[in-house]
């Protein structure tokens, strides 16, 4: 019964040993990690400069300089006369239109022009013929373009760029409104506001 004690402690001790040495065996290994003398170099932190607002760029309400004035009837009659060349001319305002835009052999892209549109002298019928076309970023700094109202008298300094269609499309370079008391929806508010 002696030997059956000492068998018995044997195994019990054989077995709780045995028992750690696999939990011991089932844990990770813990790895060493090669020491990295390499020192990690962190760029500067930037100061932030304050930046002071800009004044908002305003495009002046006058056209100094004319090198060749024209009529709207010759613009629109003889638009091969006047391609590639400056010229100025005067309007009455009618709208803002899509007219002068998206068109392929004179393309102007809608997401950065206006196209706008004058009456045929004494009526009030578009002159659809006549294609003038603003960059939007332009007419937006424009002193009193973006308060334009129908009736409105405009001075036009602009440059023939193509005569697709036989019709005249033209490049705004500089645009003088003059405000008449009388057009319609004469008041402050800016075309401009909503978008």
């Amino acid at each position: 019964m002696k030997n059956y004690k000492i068998l018995f402690n044997f195994l019990t001790l054989f077995l709780l040993l045995s028992g750690s040495a696999f939990a011991v065996a089932k844990k990770p290994a813990n790895k060493i990690k090669p020491k990295n003398n390499s020192v990690k170099k962190t760029a500067p932190a930037v100061q932030q400069k304050a930046t002071i607002p800009k004044e908002k760029e305003i495009i002046k309400n006058i056209i100094p300089n004319c090198s060749a004035q024209a009529t709207l009837a010759d613009i629109v009659k003889n638009p091969d006369n006047w391609l590639n060349k400056e010229i100025c001319f005067n309007g009455i305002f009618s709208s803002f239109s899509g007219l002068a835009l998206d068109y392929p052999p004179a393309m102007r892209e809608r997401k950065k022009y206006i196209s706008l549109v004058l009456l045929r002298p004494n009526t009030q019928i578009p002159l659809a013929e006549l294609k003038l076309a603003m960059k939007i970023e332009e007419a937006q700094k424009h002193e009193l373009l973006p308060k334009i109202a129908e009736g409105d008298s405009v001075k036009i300094k602009g440059k023939v760029f193509s005569t697709a269609l036989g019709e005249p499309w033209v490049d705004i370079l500089q645009i003088q409104v003059i405000k008449d008391p009388n057009s319609k929806n004469n008041n402050s508010t800016n075309a401009f506001d909503e978008l």
